[in-house]
């Protein structure tokens, strides 16, 4: 299907107050590109026209606003923030990058935009509306120059054609999942997988057994020709990405009804992680199961209330974290840090806060060709609302090269964790098993929206102590073994430090973590 981006408004006239009106929109479909071409020329005399695009001369700004300092920044990390020009509205849902280093972004208001020059001094960027009237995109990007946009119903690929720099042909790749037309009805996505192949993931929140597709992960072929359903479960999979060198498949998961708390989950075919999905689940299940597949993190809701768009550290420019995510949270408008690691082949890991007090809510990462972090957000205040003072902001993160003091990684061990650090620990502190508290949590899984924590007894609100029976310390200072004992499989495992020191006596930047203990190794 092939069509051009046509922005209707329809004047109603005065008319008696409980007097009808009625008008007719007429649309036209062609086979082939070359026929639609031909049928705009003969229209596009009389196209609309608001002083501020005509078909030669797309939207462009060529300053931002007033831009107020950010405030992400720590010693080893600093924070700056794009100015936003106010016409654009640039309520951020998408982002990539294009070959030639500018950044496209696709809004919630249905517009994509690129930002020329987004590597460079941000006072310095313009900003060129390249397409409009698309219908609540989650997700843009870009393969071989060409930028593709997710919609809640439809994937599109959007090409300038005549190369004035706006997109006039919006070809239409897979429509075939179904759209209610409801407020939660979001389709996020595209992204690649390892073979080229479209991800989408659809939330399943209000949806129905019979809208087909609703709550499903789906692979779409680079064609557009086929769709496979993946794995079934997602309410709200506000967050679509890869990792590794096998692009492996995550979606993040907001809390809600039949959600105990955020989450990960790897996207792994014939999964189900939790929500009642559509066909081609069986109806008979719809709404009643019991049981789900567990998440590879689970997310403290103290910590992240709704997790985002994620991104993978794959450059040492970016500090000591290299093979970790960046995974945003919206309505507290920070960043986390997520360690996965596999555990009888499948994956499991801890969460870290890493950056606080975004401008706006964090809803989008992407790792530009410099190597920094570019992190956009929004928030409409009747609707999505942050804890955050703008309703959109872009910012961008580099490392200053100061080495933080942090749990760099952990990895399970049969009886406990191997905990490295960024730098040498103060050896007495660390090895005393009384400078490290353990507790586990679990979640309820029912039907109603979240779940309070759940000690091994049931108890709501609660955790149970985990005790800590020895701790040693590598000859390098760099990693502490910790044996633990009374611990479960099937819990959270939260880990906090507060009496390990560096060298030079400082505490540790964060010094608690959340382990999701799904198996322990064979």
């Amino acid at each position: 299907m092939l069509f051009r981006s046509v922005q209707v408004f329809v004047k109603i006239p005065a008319r008696a107050q409980g007097k009808p009106v009625s008008f007719r929109l007429d649309s036209e479909v062609f086979a082939t590109k070359e026929q639609a071409q031909a049928r705009w020329r003969r229209v596009e005399v009389g196209r609309w026209n608001d002083d501020r695009l005509t078909p030669t001369d797309p939207f462009r700004i060529s300053q931002g606003g007033v831009s107020r300092p950010s405030s992400a920044s720590t010693p080893a990390f600093r924070s700056e923030a794009f100015p936003l020009p106010k016409e654009a509205n640039l309520l951020i849902t998408g982002m990539d990058f294009l070959p030639n280093g500018d950044l496209a972004v696709c809004t919630w208001t249905g517009e994509v935009w690129v930002i020329e020059g987004a590597q460079g001094a941000p006072s310095a960027v313009k900003y060129r509306r390249f397409a409009r009237g698309l219908c609540e995109p989650m997700g843009v990007a870009v393969r071989d120059g060409k930028i593709y946009v997710g919609t809640k119903q439809a994937l599109y690929r959007l090409t300038d054609t005549d190369g004035n720099g706006e997109a006039d042909l919006f070809e239409c790749l897979s429509q075939d999942w179904d759209y209610t037309g409801s407020y939660n009805a979001f389709s996020y996505g595209p992204i690649f997988d390892k073979a080229g192949n479209f991800i989408l993931a659809n939330a399943g929140h209000s949806g129905r057994w019979d809208a087909r597709y609703m709550g499903w992960a789906l692979r779409i072929s680079p064609d557009g020709k086929k769709l496979d359903a993946i794995c079934s479960g997602l309410r709200e999979p506000n967050g679509i990405g890869t990792f590794g060198p096998e692009r492996d498949v995550f979606v993040s998961e907001n809390q809600g009804a039949w959600m105990g708390a955020c989450k990960l989950n790897h996207v792994v075919p014939g999964k189900f992680y939790g929500h009642p999905s559509a066909w081609p689940a069986p109806q008979e299940e719809y709404g009643k199961h019991t049981r789900f597949d567990p998440p590879a993190v689970w997310f403290p809701y103290k910590l992240a209330r709704s997790t985002t768009g994620f991104a993978e550290i794959t450059d040492d420019r970016f500090g000591p974290f290299k093979g970790q995510l960046m995974v945003g949270d919206f309505q507290n408008a920070i960043v986390t840090r997520v360690q996965l690691e596999k555990v009888n082949g499948e994956y499991q890991g801890a969460v870290w806060p890493f950056l606080k007090q975004f401008q706006s809510g964090v809803n989008r990462l992407v790792y530009g060709p410099d190597g920094k972090l570019y992190v956009g957000g929004l928030q409409a205040p009747r609707s999505w609302a942050a804890v955050a003072p703008l309703n959109a902001s872009l910012e961008r993160i580099e490392f200053t090269g100061k080495m933080p003091f942090e749990v760099k990684e952990v990895h399970l061990l049969r009886d406990g964790f191997e905990l490295t650090f960024t730098q040498p620990v103060e050896a007495k502190a660390a090895a005393d098993p009384e400078s490290y508290d353990v507790t586990q949590y679990g979640y309820k899984y029912h039907a109603k929206y979240g779940s309070p924590e759940l000690d091994h007894d049931g108890k709501e609100n609660a955790a149970t102590a985990i005790k800590v029976a020895a701790a040693t310390v590598s000859p390098d200072k760099l990693k502490v073994r910790l044996k633990l004992e009374g611990w479960k499989t099937g819990y959270v495992t939260m880990v906090r430090s507060l009496d390990v020191k560096n060298a030079a006596g400082e505490s540790l930047v964060n010094d608690t973590f959340w382990y999701t203990l799904n198996q322990l190794p064979k």
